[in-house]
């Protein structure tokens, strides 16, 4: 393998790749990106961590074809130091390669690719085009919810499922941690201009981790407005595609939880609040808050709420704001850091929050919305 490239395309190349590269010792190999020619006029760079690979096409001028696998972190190390000029690979035995700018000399140990994980990128198959926007929203809504605790596998994604609301066929996102969910949805149409949104196997629903998600939001934010992102459901994973960019996400194979049990089906109080003005009150409040449980507790009244917090190494806070309140007054316990993650996700002025007893979930909504929900379960605290 013998290929020239410039500094910027393989440094971009190598940057996309960093974050799903596997830093554990179990599986050495995946801790490694295999570098192969495409063509005369590109190369590839493929990463994986079983869960989620990526493929990254670069610009090259190939003078040998071949493949080799180096070790991804020292490779990018090596080459952003470089100085921008056109950099030279060239592989010698053993799966060496010598990496040259002008009187620079790195000799890299390199694998052999046959070692190196194969992923399928499905190139020849058809892809259906998403309107990038709303499929970002309904990532951006609900990812922030989903777990991060390892052991529960069945939390640590966003579920996706297709279903219908009276003539209407959504796509639902759901996250949850067991102590708070997230919904959101988009109607098929909004995510395909053709309306022809063909994903029958979302039906019973499909549930992608959440370190692949945040590296197909990576995707969607890049630069280039023009590119859209294309997609396929097949292998029981999600193939996405944009510009030189190709991302393949496993589906979780766990059973996702009967959310909709921890939906209120009775509401008996009802505030609408500014959200902005909400939301900064509980950052000011939170901070002399419990580093780790991050308690408060809302006092609602008639037209106004009590944000409080008690430490009993730092102090004490409190900030009352003008509320919009149907009900009897009411004190709960919650996690500042909860609520503050579902104002953030929200794009509306005022929010809803709709509250059964002090029991059961509080509801947040934008105001006249039902496209987006977040519930956050209490906490007990002490008064």
């Amino acid at each position: 393998m013998n290929f020239i490239v410039s500094f910027k395309k393989i440094l971009q190349g190598l940057q996309k790749v960093q974050s799903i590269i596997e830093r554990k010792e179990t599986k050495p190999i995946l801790s490694n990106i295999l570098i192969k020619t495409k063509n005369s006029d590109n190369i590839e760079i493929n990463a994986t961590n079983l869960e989620v690979s990526i493929k990254e096409l670069c610009e090259a001028k190939v003078l040998k074809e071949g493949s080799v696998v180096l070790d991804a972190k020292k490779i990018y190390e090596i080459i952003k130091e470089m100085p921008n000029e056109e950099i030279c690979f060239r592989q010698k035995e053993n799966f060496w390669v010598e990496v040259s700018v002008k009187n620079i000399f790195f000799n890299i140990v390199g694998l052999d690719p046959e070692g190196f994980p194969e992923t399928s990128f499905l190139e020849k198959e058809k892809f259906q085009e998403i309107n990038k926007k709303n499929l970002k929203e309904l990532v951006e809504r609900t990812i922030y919810a989903a777990s991060s605790d390892e052991t529960k596998i069945n939390l640590n994604g966003v579920f996706f499922q297709r279903t219908t609301q009276g003539s209407n066929v959504v796509l639902r996102a759901v996250a949850t941690d067991g102590h708070r969910l997230s919904i959101m949805d988009k109607n098929i149409e909004e995510l395909n201009k053709e309306g022809d949104f063909k994903i029958e196997q979302f039906d019973e629903g499909v549930l992608f981790p959440k370190k692949g998600l945040l590296e197909l939001k990576k995707m969607i934010d890049e630069e280039n407005k023009e590119e859209n992102i294309y997609f396929l459901y097949s292998q029981n994973s999600g193939f996405f595609r944009r510009g030189n960019t190709a991302l393949v996400i496993r589906a979780i194979n766990e059973e996702f939880p009967n959310y909709s049990q921890a939906i209120p089906r009775e509401i008996k109080i009802e505030s609408v609040i500014n959200r902005l003005e909400l939301l900064k009150a509980l950052r000011r409040i939170s901070v002399i808050a419990e580093e780790v449980s991050k308690a408060i507790r809302l006092e609602f009244s008639e037209k106004s709420l009590g944000i409080y917090t008690q430490n009993p190494i730092m102090g004490e806070g409190k900030e009352t704001i003008s509320i919009e309140y149907k009900g009897e007054p009411i004190k709960l316990g919650f996690n500042a850091g909860y609520l503050i993650d579902a104002l953030n996700a929200i794009i509306s002025e005022r929010v809803t929050l709709k509250i059964k007893d002090s029991d059961s979930g509080v509801v947040i909504t934008p105001f006249n919305n039902k496209k987006y929900t977040c519930i956050i379960m209490p906490m007990d605290i002490n008064d």
